[in-house]
């Protein structure tokens, strides 16, 4: 859900075009939303609205707190739904804090760890750093005992420095951590992460982190190193969410609806020009699926796929790719290995195979031929 398109920070890798936009979403249009969501047969028991695509502190929290209210009032008896914000953290105050305790609503913070590495990136429109401002709302979450992850960007400059970023969560005692990297895609054409040689630092520091998790159990949580072990334990294939329609779908401001990879939402691409497949005023979820700018984009897509798993041996623990990163890459969807999964599948999973490999004690009365998944210990 794209609450708003403005953010009130200028991030040097953002991928979104129209940030300076302070158009909103109306509820209004939040209610045509949720009758789309929540007559569609392709829901399930539970439901997951992210609040992000800006963001989404800049719009009021008198807002939020009717669009909550009127989400539980469309919802279905049957439909659990969680409410998630994804955060620069530079709006947050009590009252913010206090509303996502009352809702019970999940928080994530955008911090790319120390001071230094941080404000190198995520400045202010005036390019003043933004670290302090963050590190405040720290402070606030964990002053009113609510949970929170962090998301930190991993750029070039940040691949040398693993023990400072284990060494910056555990003293702000930051239990959760997810890692995304500078990726190319939408507006962000180029990636310090590109050349190829930085292909080993990144193995590098996947080793060394992954190392002081290890070696420092219970201290930090990493969302791909846990994600990797449910990948290789996994007794079924991987299938990549982004890839499947409607597994994610993302709806604009303005109620266009998308889905696919979220960074797919008021992109724009010489071949395809947007990736609107329809409207809630005019289009019901499954009404998507006949519309020819969706059936070009979801048969390329899978031919992607197929391609993938007829040609990477990686395929089963990674489900085909993100199709954002294949089009802005290699300027197709029906491509195959891209950057991001060289580093976030390939090396990540090296490394995790490796680590179980060192350390992993198997279970001393496991006799049977077939692996016991549950009887591994991690810890």
């Amino acid at each position: 859900m794209q609450p708003t398109q403005f953010c009130n920070i200028d991030c040097s890798y953002c991928y979104l075009s129209n940030r300076t936009s302070t158009a909103r979403m109306s509820l209004e249009t939040l209610d045509l939303i949720c009758q789309r969501l929540f007559e569609s047969p392709l829901l399930g028991a539970s439901l997951d609205l992210a609040w992000h695509g800006g963001e989404p502190l800049a719009v009021p929290l008198s807002w939020y707190e009717q669009a909550v209210a009127l989400v539980e009032q469309r919802r279905p008896a049957h439909v659990r739904v969680k409410h998630c914000f994804q955060t620069n953290g530079l709006l947050m105050n009590d009252a913010w804090v206090e509303f996502f305790a009352r809702t019970g609503a999940r928080v994530g913070l955008s911090i790319d760890g120390p001071a230094d590495l941080h404000n190198s990136n995520r400045r202010t429109r005036r390019g003043g750093g933004t670290h302090k401002e963050v590190m405040r709302a720290v402070s606030l979450l964990q002053e009113h005992g609510h949970d929170f992850h962090v998301i930190t960007v991993l750029t070039e400059p940040a691949l040398d420095e693993a023990e400072k970023l284990f060494e910056f969560y555990v003293l702000n005692k930051i239990k959760e951590v997810g890692f995304n990297i500078e990726e190319v895609e939408g507006i962000n054409r180029v990636s310090s992460l590109a050349a190829t040689h930085v292909e080993t630092r990144f193995r590098n520091f996947v080793q060394r982190f992954l190392n002081l998790v290890w070696s420092n159990p219970g201290m930090i949580r990493v969302r791909e190193f846990e994600d990797g072990i449910a990948f290789i334990l996994s007794r079924n294939p991987v299938r990549d969410p982004q890839n499947v329609p409607f597994n994610i779908v993302s709806i604009s401001h303005d109620g266009v609806i998308s889905t696919f990879s979220p960074e797919l939402l008021g992109a724009h691409h010489m071949r395809f020009t947007h990736f609107g497949f329809g409207h809630v005023s005019t289009h019901r979820l499954e009404d998507v699926e006949r519309e020819p700018l969706f059936q070009t984009v979801s048969q390329e897509i899978e031919r992607g796929v197929h391609a993938c798993e007829c040609t990477c041996p990686y395929f089963r623990w990674c489900g085909g790719g993100a199709p954002a990163n294949k089009l802005f890459e290699t300027g197709g969807f029906d491509t195959t290995e891209t950057m991001h999964c060289r580093l976030t599948r390939k090396i990540l999973l090296d490394e995790l195979l490796a680590l179980i490999e060192t350390h992993l004690t198997p279970p001393d009365a496991v006799t049977t031929a077939e692996p016991v998944h549950g009887n591994f210990r991690w810890s």
